[in-house]
């Protein structure tokens, strides 16, 4: 059939001129570089444009619906004939592409199967891509490769694939250099730069655009060849303009007489060569032939597979220690397999020799992430591949910190610590916290406030049980910031499976404000609004602090200044605490956070214990300023020694209580009466030294051995 060439220009003229717009989506390519780079769309300008800020774009993946333009375009003037290029990046798509982008934003940051859009004065122009559809598997979806508009096509707001040239998926794996430097020699084509014309043409054109020219691809036993034919009909039986001839590897094939995709058997690490012509029905080749010939590999197979990766501890101490890994694998025995690991010993079964088994890799040490090499022999295998694996925690409970640093440390450069985040450290303090009843305080303390790095220590995953952690806390200052959080404060320290979340939440809240002395206490899972304690607490007080997370029932606990007398015993009735209703699966994390300056306290820790039992983190003071005596209930004298003025007590009745020191010859040196739950006394006026402190409530005693500083 003789096609009509002239009516043809004819009719483009009048429709470029009655309908012609003066920006077009020409092109998009989604890159095999890290990231995806380049990622980047090219549209052409039509007729001269004053004002490029009336269009912007819109990405929109998975499926997801527009909602107007995410990036709006500069007010640049641009000239007809001009190629724009807006990527998410500017050196790869330079050094792939050779291509200077005039644009970068994140909003090209999309896949091949994402939608853009293109938007003039806030109305769709023009799309690549269905909205509210995700590309993947459909017949425009490009991913790792790219799209292109075939001449005198567009723009349309009405998505047409029929006006697009697609590469397909994954036509551009392997079309880079192994060391990711993105300048494109393995590949001769990869994406028709600056070939769109705004007229389309009349001239017959058939263009293979999968695989790439001089490309390898995944191994296969079945390739496909996808090509596209522009102003010639190929039909059968004369009823068209010709048909098509084609050669596989200089052998020639059966005529075609469609633009079905070419599929043939495959063998792996062979090359094929596709010659393919356009022929009129005579098969004789056009006044000026029309062919292509590409030629790519099809890589070697890569049969062994690796599994399950496992980790193992050797021994669990608090010091450095090492761990074994379990790989396992299926597929062996196809060629001969070398493994390599960047620290340990390789071993177990051989994939060389065997179809299943184990890979083993051991003696590695704590805290050496890894990387595992599997090789296949070149000859008949293309398997090149690694795995990252990351080192488990050794360290097992009970944990103590006793933070015996020197003044001013950085808490996350000590070898049991981890920053989160960068920002203001976590720091050593010289001096140490105290609490009557408990051991005795060794080493410094730690200190922070305000906003900065979290720090954080990990432990063996703990999955059944109960995990404690005990510490003294002093809140010495509220937070400085001009909108100090008075609803729920903030937290500062908890329990974890990780350091993404917090499983167990420890908040300070200033009450009533931060122009006052005091605070109460906040524990829960809650991210915010937690459960505060009924009673309040001083500026300068040092607490003891007991937190728990029962992984068998998913149940948080706090204990505030517990009873001395429960130490090294069973745990009493909790303070504050609650369900989990998003529990994870273990706990292996302790972390201290420091949020911002409208919420974090001038805070002091002391004494961090982490252990499976209460006994564990409540260990008794065995010293001479121990409770001798005591039958009321939830007594509690601190900070014993004492090296300020005053000493607080506290009970659980509110009743009056006689409160009275003696010397160590039985001499009274100081007495008083106090009522309510917590108490602070002033001894200034008692010398320093060694006293026995004798608290009597309603006909109960409580006495204790006291040391003033």
């Amino acid at each position: 059939m003789k096609k009509n060439y002239f009516l043809t220009l004819l009719l483009t003229f009048i429709f470029s001129s009655a309908f012609s717009q003066d920006l077009v989506i020409t092109g998009a390519i989604d890159g095999p570089l890290p990231s995806g780079a380049p990622k980047a769309i090219e549209l052409y300008v039509v007729n001269d444009i004053a004002d490029l800020s009336i269009y912007g774009i819109e990405s929109t993946t998975n499926g997801a619906t527009a909602a107007g333009a995410e990036y709006t375009f500069p007010a640049d003037a641009v000239t007809a004939g001009t190629y724009i290029y807006l990527s998410f990046e500017d050196t790869l798509i330079n050094q792939y592409l050779g291509i200077t982008p005039q644009y970068v934003d994140n909003v090209i940051n999309v896949n091949g199967d994402d939608t853009v859009i293109l938007y003039k004065n806030g109305t769709i122009e023009d799309l690549l891509g269905r909205i509210g559809q995700d590309g993947t598997g459909e017949d425009w979806d490009y991913v790792d490769g790219w799209a292109y508009r075939k001449d005198g096509q567009g723009p349309s707001a009405t998505f047409n694939p029929n006006e697009w040239t697609f590469s397909g998926p994954n036509a551009l794996d392997g079309c880079d250099k192994s060391d990711d430097s993105g300048i494109n020699a393995d590949c001769s084509s990869v994406f028709p730069v600056g070939t769109y014309a705004a007229t389309a043409s009349t001239t017959p054109s058939l263009t293979i655009s999968s695989p790439s020219n001089g490309s390898t691809i995944s191994f296969t036993d079945m390739a496909t060849v996808k090509f596209s034919v522009s102003n010639f009909n190929v039909a059968p039986g004369g009823t068209g303009d010709g048909y098509i001839k084609w050669t596989l590897n200089s052998v020639a094939q059966a005529d075609k007489f469609d633009t079905d995709d070419i599929t043939f058997t495959t063998t792996g690490g062979t090359t094929y060569e596709i010659y393919m012509e356009l022929v009129d029905n005579a098969g004789n080749a056009l006044s000026t032939p029309v062919n292509q010939t590409i030629s790519f590999t099809v890589g070697l197979p890569c049969d062994i597979q690796v599994s399950t990766i496992t980790t193992s501890c050797v021994t669990e101490t608090s010091g450095v220690d090492t761990y074994n890994v379990s790989i396992g694998f299926t597929g062996g025995g196809t060629s001969t397999y070398m493994l390599t690991a960047d620290n340990g010993t390789v071993g177990g079964d051989n994939p060389s020799m065997m179809t299943t088994g184990t890979i083993t890799i051991s003696g590695i040490t704590e805290g050496t992430n890894i990387v595992f090499t599997v090789k296949g022999d070149t000859s008949n295998s293309s398997c090149d591949f690694t795995r990252n694996i990351s080192s488990p925690t050794c360290k097992g409970l009970p944990f103590i910190e006793t933070f015996d640093y020197a003044d001013a440390a950085v808490l996350s450069d000590q070898a049991d610590w981890e920053s989160v985040n960068s920002g203001d450290d976590i720091i050593t303090a010289t001096g140490s916290l105290t609490y009557s009843g408990l051991k005795p305080s060794e080493g410094n303390k730690i200190t922070f406030n305000g906003s900065g790095a979290e720090s954080f220590t990990k432990f063996t995953d703990v999955s059944s049980g109960t995990v404690y952690s005990s510490f003294l806390l002093k809140v010495s200052a509220f937070q400085t910031g001009t909108n100090p959080d008075t609803i729920d404060g903030g937290y500062f320290a908890g329990l974890a499976a990780g350091t993404s979340s917090y499983d167990a939440r420890l908040w300070v809240r200033p009450n009533p404000d931060t122009s006052g002395t005091t605070f109460d206490i906040g524990f829960g899972p809650e991210s915010s609004n937690p459960p505060f304690t009924t009673s309040t607490y001083n500026l300068g007080d040092v607490l003891f602090i007991v937190m728990a997370y029962d992984l068998d029932n998913d149940v948080v606990s706090l204990w505030i200044n517990p009873d001395a007398a429960t130490f090294e015993g069973a745990a009493p009735t909790a303070d504050l605490g609650g369900n989990d209703t998003n529990a994870p699966s273990s706990i292996n994390t302790f972390i201290l956070r420091q949020d911002s300056t409208n919420e974090t306290p001038t805070i002091e820790i002391d004494e961090l214990r982490i252990a499976k039992t209460w006994a564990e983190v409540t260990p008794k003071d065995t010293t001479t300023a121990s409770v001798i005596e005591n039958e009321i209930d939830g007594f509690a004298a601190y900070p014993n020694p004492i090296n300020g003025k005053s000493l607080t007590i506290t009970s659980s009745s509110i009743d009056n209580k006689k409160v009275q020191i003696f010397n160590m010859i039985g001499k009274e040196v100081y007495q008083t009466s106090i009522s309510g739950t917590n108490n602070r006394i002033d001894v200034s006026g008692v010398s320093s030294g060694m006293y026995i402190l004798k608290v009597v409530e309603a006909n109960k005693t409580a006495t204790q051995k006291l040391i003033i500083k």
